[in-house]
């Protein structure tokens, strides 16, 4: 019986390793700027999975520094803002980079 909840518990630990390593951990982020076409963001997990992103060049709007207060520190990050199709002037998505470092 003993042997059978410690081999359950080691399956359990080793299959969360895994989904951590292929879902959560980021080893590296890179982003590609290319002016008449667009904005690729990849993003390469630790298991080797790499997750892309591509944002066309007439979709963005500005590129921007915000900043943010986290406990008693404050955090820069680099934001793209995203035109709103129904209102040139305005604003309808902010996409972050560089989530992880």
């Amino acid at each position: 019986q003993n042997s059978m909840v410690l081999s359950a518990a080691i399956f359990i630990t080793l299959f969360g390793l895994i989904i951590y390593l292929h879902f959560v951990k980021v080893d590296q982020e890179s982003l590609l700027v290319i002016g008449s076409l667009g904005i690729q963001v990849t993003s390469s997990y630790a298991s080797g999975r790499e997750s892309t992103t591509f944002i066309e060049m007439g979709q963005v709007k500005d590129v921007v520094i915000n900043e943010a207060i986290f406990m008693q520190k404050v955090i820069y990050y680099l934001c793209i803002l995203l035109q709103d199709p129904g209102d040139p002037q305005g604003v309808s998505e902010v996409v972050p980079l560089f989530q992880v470092s």
